[in-house]
């Protein structure tokens, strides 16, 4: 119960008992005082019979006596008359009850006394006889139920006034207490940010400068912590010269790409002038070319997206590039390479550019694996300096692959119009075996053939059409009434944050399906995160509030920009198995890696987990979880 509802119970409790208080002792006073009326007027009345009815009772005229009664009677305050007589061998009885509208439980919670009254008929020196006068309490027992309902009308108006007064006045005086309340609850989502704002309470201001105070040294905390997380990522996934990656860091990336279903190509760049430079001006002139291409490249984008790029050799630098249009992406290597040559040779008097650099370019494959696109992006470099061509192409030799983005296209519509999909699901395993959640991936039906997600997905981000796969994956579960025990993982594409109405539709169906939404965890992938960061966090915030666990992909593919764990606070984070798998990754490494995730409160998930020493080796350096071959991935069967 919240302290306002206490305090509010408990003004009321109070308002209820001083009101019982209040009514009990109105009530026996009334009660007290119409009791000693009562027996006034009896006696009263009695002395008034004993003395008029002395000349009725001397000549015997008991028919006078009995009217005289009978009219004292008629008042309503006697229930019963009684005249004992000398000249009578049986007593003069006159009653007349009355009943009472008042309720019986009302009457023997307040019962009023028997009165009566008993007085001599004096005929001179001797007794004529006696009169008895009892009274009637019907009339007495109305006017206390009258004022009884009076009384709790007025005590149960004046309760309820004063309670809405006191109500609005506890609430007024905690209302700086509930913004610190819904402030510190707001922190745990979006961090320490912004600090309280100092409050006019004396009693809170401790409590919201030390606050506070602890917010500014968590944040110190967790920067210190990032620093130290890319100093020691610099002595081992960074080349000293260029400031790029180097052969460790592309290695890392190349397996992540592959694992990924998206698209792309590999170029390997030769600069073959770098080693002329040497040779005339030494390694002082080299190293500064090498320092601008360095620059050149670190910056380097390609329809909106990053270019990762690392340096392999003295002469030569690998270049990850994200999918684009074959004319897109022939364009930007032909300005890119003429920028590099500029950044080592620009000669403002030469007529001609002279061209230094070559490339050979694979376009991603299906079945490939690292050693394999090294050596075939290796020869077409190889063939391009032969030929003496700017770049060499290498293409797809997969049938499916070869297969055009507009059959694809077209392929992908028919089954996400008929929710053609096939889902699949990958636990995810913490350390101690328990299961975090387990991961949806989805299948698209061509026919009787099944395609996995690394053959259309590379399309659907192409033609911008996640939302429409994002939308139908969840429909999917809702539709088909998939069974399942514990949580689901659902990774949103991008497109699905990349404009407000897309939002609005994805987070309309998580409000519309309230009982589902609860027991899915949703996540995006690091370059999404960063690219729509305040998006996301609207996302995690409403997630949070449908009872969703949000979550981050691909982590720690650019440790640059990790104070946006700071602001999302995800619940968990994914990182590819390639940083635990390395032997050159030094452990501090990636300790340093998993504290700064936990320093936010997320757990560190490591993904393509394929065997017990991987397993091992991650728990040792405190990961929380795997996911991968050591947890096949099932089919999820719907309800018949």
């Amino acid at each position: 119960m919240s302290l306002f509802r206490r305090s509010v119970a408990i003004m009321l409790g109070l308002l209820l008992l001083f009101s019982a208080g209040i009514f009990g002792i109105e009530v026996h006073q009334t009660r007290d005082s119409l009791a000693e009326r009562q027996q006034v007027t009896v006696d009263n009345l009695a002395q008034a019979l004993s003395l008029s009815l002395v000349p009725f009772v001397e000549i015997g005229d008991w028919t006078s006596a009995e009217t005289l009664m009978r009219a004292v009677s008629d008042g309503g305050s006697v229930r019963r008359l009684q005249l004992d007589a000398v000249g009578r061998d049986t007593p003069l009885v006159v009653a007349n009850p009355r009943d009472s509208d008042t309720p019986g439980w009302f009457q023997q919670m307040i019962a009023l006394p028997d009165t009566d009254s008993e007085r001599e008929i004096s005929g001179g020196w001797s007794a004529l006889g006696t009169i008895i006068v009892e009274s009637d309490s019907a009339e007495a027992y109305d006017q206390l139920w009258s004022l009884a309902l009076t009384l709790l009308l007025w005590l149960a108006v004046g309760m309820l006034i004063v309670l809405v007064l006191c109500a609005v006045g506890v609430k007024r005086l905690l209302g700086p207490l509930n913004r610190l309340s819904t402030r510190l609850s707001d922190m745990q989502i979006d961090g320490f940010d912004e600090p309280l704002p100092a409050s006019r309470v004396r009693e809170l201001q401790g409590i919201t400068e030390s606050v506070n105070l602890l917010g500014a040294r968590l944040n110190a905390q967790f920067d210190q912590q990032a620093e130290q997380v890319v100093r020691l990522q610099r002595l081992t996934e960074q080349d000293a010269v260029s400031q790029l990656g180097n052969r460790a860091y592309l290695a890392r990336v190349l397996d992540e790409w592959l694992a990924a279903p998206v698209g792309g190509a590999l170029a390997i760049l030769r600069i073959d002038h770098l080693q002329v430079l040497y040779r005339q001006d030494g390694f002082e002139a080299r190293d500064q070319a090498i320092r601008a291409i360095g620059g050149v490249l670190k910056v380097a984008r390609i329809g909106g997206q990053e270019v990762q790029a690392a340096r392999l050799s003295a002469e030569e630098f690998a270049l990850l590039l994200p999918d684009v249009d074959d004319a897109a992406r022939e364009r930007w290597l032909g300005e890119m390479l003429d920028r590099i040559d500029d950044s080592v040779d620009a000669n403002p008097l030469s007529e001609s550019r002279v061209e230094h650099t070559r490339a050979g370019v694979v376009l991603r494959d299906t079945g490939m694996n690292r050693e394999g696109l090294l050596a075939r992006a290796d020869s077409a470099l190889r063939e391009a300096i032969e030929l003496r061509q700017r770049w060499v192409v290498v293409s797809p030799e997969n049938a499916l692959a070869v297969r055009g983005r507009q059959a694809w296209r077209q392929v992908i519509d028919q089954a996400l119009e008929a929710r053609d999909l096939s889902l699949v699901a990958q636990p995810v395993l913490l350390a101690d075996e328990s299961e975090l959640h387990r991961e949806v991936f989805v299948r698209l039906r061509e026919g009787d053939e099944v395609h996995p997600a690394y053959r259309f997905l590379p399309v659907i981000n192409h033609f911008r059409m996640g939302a429409r796969l994002d939308l139908a994956v969840l429909k999917s579960l809702a539709d088909k009434r998939i069974r399942w025990q514990g949580r689901l993982a659902i990774n949103l594409t991008a497109d699905s944050l990349a404009d407000a109405e897309t939002f609005r539709a994805l987070t309309d169906w998580f409000e519309m399906h309230p009982t589902l939404t609860a027991k899915l965890d949703i996540e995006v992938s690091e370059e999404v995160a960063l690219e729509h960061i305040d998006t996301v966090q609207a996302l995690f915030r409403l997630g949070h509030r449908l009872g969703m666990r949000c979550g981050v992909d691909r982590f720690a593919r650019n440790l640059q920009a990790m104070a946006y764990l700071a602001r999302l606070r995800p619940d968990y984070l994914k990182i590819d198995q390639g940083f635990f798998a390395r032997d050159e990754v030094d452990a501090e490494f990636l300790r340093s890696l998993c504290m700064a995730a936990h320093q936010v409160g997320s757990r560190v998930i490591v993904t393509r987990v394929e065997s017990n020493a991987q397993r091992e080796r991650m728990a040792a350096v405190g990961a929380d979880g795997y996911q991968g071959y050591l947890a096949p991935i099932a089919p999820l069967t719907a309800e018949s």
